[in-house]
């Protein structure tokens, strides 16, 4: 069985992505939000993480940072060393979620609001202890919501500043864009319109070739996107964006649990 402590917007897109509804159960201490959970995905409830820790083979513990430890106190007094806990709150490592839960089989996701619509993208990082057996299922599990990628701990920084903050670093250009395009003399439906699908259609051509490649497929010498894009050079359009993300990779490193190897 594979139990979520936490049922927000993250597990909830992974129970939708996952689709075994006998398989899940859910701790959640909202009765509104089980109630939704329930009813809207036909699966099991509570609102004891004991109960829920003790029947499930897989622990995916989908709260906020500021909780694990809240969480880790109550689970305790459980063996939780033949079980796989995953861990997919932001800024919590590895080596903390170990020594809190005292298990060596810990997995670190760090999954995006895409998987809201099963386009996420999802990194993972394992500790030592995990088996390729467990592993298979925890790829598993985090397929059903998008793509997936594995790599060792220490990237998992710069990897919050771009797939886990990136979506809304995308959204503020979308809406500059239909800010600009508003200001061109387009009304908001018809930007937000324009803006929407070329993104969307530009993420798909992005899939099968370079981001130099589509900028040249789209510029002619002399025309429109050259006159933008030179513009974009002359503000340092890609040192911004740079800046912007080791912003967030440091702020990352800011709010990591740790503890002392």
């Amino acid at each position: 069985m594979i139990g979520f402590i936490g049922g927000g917007n993250m597990a909830e897109a992974l129970i939708k992505g996952i689709g075994r509804a006998g398989d899940i159960m859910i701790s959640e201490p909202s009765e509104q939000r089980r109630l939704h959970i329930e009813k809207t995905y036909a699966v099991n409830t509570t609102n004891d993480n004991k109960a829920l820790a003790a029947a499930a083979d897989i622990i995916i513990i989908a709260v906020k940072p500021q909780i694990i430890s809240t969480i880790a106190e109550e689970l305790s007094g459980m063996d939780l060393s033949k079980k796989t806990l995953v861990s997919i709150a932001a800024g919590v490592s590895i080596s903390y979620l170990k020594h809190a839960f005292r298990t060596d089989n810990v997995v670190r996701v760090m999954p995006n609001t895409p998987a809201l619509v099963l386009k996420g993208m999802s990194v993972i990082s394992a500790a030592d202890g995990i088996s390729p057996e467990q592993m298979d299922k925890i790829a598993g599990i985090f397929a059903s919501i998008g793509k997936i990628h594995f790599l060792p701990e220490r990237h998992m920084d710069a990897v919050t500043a771009v797939s886990g903050s990136g979506p809304a670093f995308i959204s503020f250009f979308a809406e500059a864009m239909i800010k600009g395009g508003m200001a061109l003399g387009l009304d908001e439906e018809t930007v937000t319109l324009l803006t929407i699908q070329t993104l969307n259609g530009t993420s798909e051509l992005l899939a099968s070739r370079s981001p130099a490649a589509l900028i040249k497929m789209v510029s002619s010498p002399g025309g429109t996107t050259v006159a933008g894009l030179q513009v974009m050079q002359e503000r340092d359009a890609a040192g911004l964006v740079a800046d912007v993300l080791r912003a967030a990779a440091s702020r990352s490193a800011e709010l990591n649990i740790k503890i002392s190897e």
